[in-house]
């Protein structure tokens, strides 16, 4: 994403209020993407909505969370694969094979979205028109994550800001006009279109973007064998995410809303706005953090391909370590002052959401942990630059495995000490992460010349 980043750059630079403006609230809708639109768009239509009875309301909701959940961890399986090999397509300027396997991609996911929602579907006691429609969302939101992967290929990161405003438009619109008429299936149905009409968006700016031929090529399954780590980093991080969510759904705590559907109001609610609070974080990791450490990042490999004095490639070095530690010094402050922020006002936001009054202290151990969970995802996004696969898989691994035994353990403790589980995960991963990256940084050159085979 730093090349949309570094387009992005180009409208803050112009250094008037507006365009700081503009390239602001894009950067947030490409950042945050289609978590950021339908929590928007979901908050409207709970707003709005009052036709819908509140059992219609959570069923509805519900369904949105699960399609959300299982297709991030579905799809994030093979996303970080894809994303090394599109960005080696890219290094290598191969740009006509980007098309071909971008239709593997599409294929294999439309294909196993389906295969794993297929046996829920069948036992689903609902009706038949919602579960059609469900099948076909969780689909068309698992090839919108897929396509977000391509769209760091495409230059018209405009476009792809304008399909999100408008598909949230869609979605809301259509909800509200076929739910007054058709009710609860309507509602879904017209949610679905707007979705639907984003990723038919997204897949014209591929096709005229690259006029290569578009039959499927699945030559990125090779990569499964030269890295396979990466799907074991994926499944860990997205999963770990959710993990505990799902624990508590299916927990004694957990509520059933409908037929196979559960759901912990209170936790669920409080993360959910937890996510939206990263939105800032991820803005400025977008626009400066990637731009500023892929640029001294570079610096460092020129500096040694070309053969430059020692004293150089030290010079560059530094400059890495000290793009690392102002980007995550950048982090905790925007992201730290947008969590006060929430930690004072938590009562108030509560409140607005429904939370009980016990519930706000989930949403302060939440709103903790996401702060810790993008200091996190941070850390190892550095840790994917410098190609040290083993480490990030043992830092989701860790991730993934104590969200499990800790939200396990706080079931057991009792309710005020729900929402640690999570938060310690991700302090327990972070600060794994973060002894791995300073350990590398400082044995950089060592790394390099060992472990990479450069060519003069």
């Amino acid at each position: 994403m730093a090349g949309i980043g570094f387009r992005l750059r180009k409208i803050f630079g112009k250094d008037t209020y507006v365009d700081t403006l503009r390239g602001t609230v894009m950067a947030a809708a490409i950042a945050g993407g289609p978590i950021f639109f339908s929590i928007i768009c979901l908050m409207l239509l709970g707003l709005f909505a009052t036709f819908m009875t509140g059992q219609e309301m959570d069923l509805f909701l519900v369904t949105l969370v699960y399609v959300f959940a299982f297709s991030l961890i579905s799809t994030g399986i093979i996303q970080l694969l894809i994303t090394r090999y599109l960005s080696d397509l890219m290094y290598v300027n191969e740009i006509g094979r980007i098309l071909p396997s971008f239709s593997a991609v599409l294929v294999l996911t439309i294909i196993f979205q389906f295969v794993i929602a297929l046996p829920f579907i069948l036992f689903w006691e609902m009706d038949f028109f919602y579960k059609l429609t469900t099948l076909i969302l969780f689909i068309t939101i698992g090839c919108i994550w897929q396509l977000l992967v391509f769209m760091s290929a495409v230059k018209s990161y405009r476009i792809v800001f304008i399909a999100f405003t408008v598909g949230l438009c869609i979605s809301f619109s259509l909800a509200m006009f076929l739910g007054d008429k058709f009710g609860l299936t309507g509602f879904l149905h017209g949610y679905t279109i707007g979705q639907m009409f984003l990723m038919f968006v997204m897949l014209a700016r591929m096709f005229t973007e690259f006029k290569s031929a578009i039959k499927p090529s699945f030559e990125f399954l090779k990569y499964l064998k030269k890295v396979p780590l990466l799907i074991l980093i994926g499944f860990c991080y997205n999963a770990g995410i959710w993990v505990d969510k799902i624990i508590f759904w299916f927990s004694p705590e957990g509520q059933e809303v409908h037929s196979l559907l559960y759901a912990f109001r209170d936790y669920d609610t409080a993360t959910f706005f937890s996510f939206l609070t990263t939105i800032p974080s991820y803005t400025y990791f977008l626009v400066k953090v990637e731009t500023d450490f892929y640029g001294h990042f570079r610096g460092f490999f020129h500096s040694i391909l070309s053969k430059q004095p020692y004293k150089q490639i030290k010079i560059q070095k530094k400059n890495i370590a000290i793009s690392v530690k102002e980007s995550l010094a950048g982090l905790i402050k925007i992201q730290g002052v947008v969590t006060l922020l929430c930690l004072l006002f938590s009562k108030e936001i509560a409140v607005f959401f429904g939370i009980p009054i016990l519930g706000t202290m989930i949403l302060e151990k939440a709103l903790i942990a996401v702060f810790l969970q993008m200091l996190l995802l941070t850390v190892m996004i550095f840790l994917l630059y410098f190609d040290i696969r083993m480490q990030v898989a043992i830092v989701t691994g860790v991730f993934f495995l104590a969200n499990i035994g800790l939200t396990l353990l706080t079931l057991k403790l009792g309710y005020i000490f729900y929402g640690y589980g999570y938060l310690f995960a991700c302090l327990i991963a972070l600060i794994v992460g973060y002894v791995f990256l300073n350990r590398h940084l400082h044995q950089l050159e060592y790394h390099t010349f060992v472990s990479q085979p450069l060519a003069g």
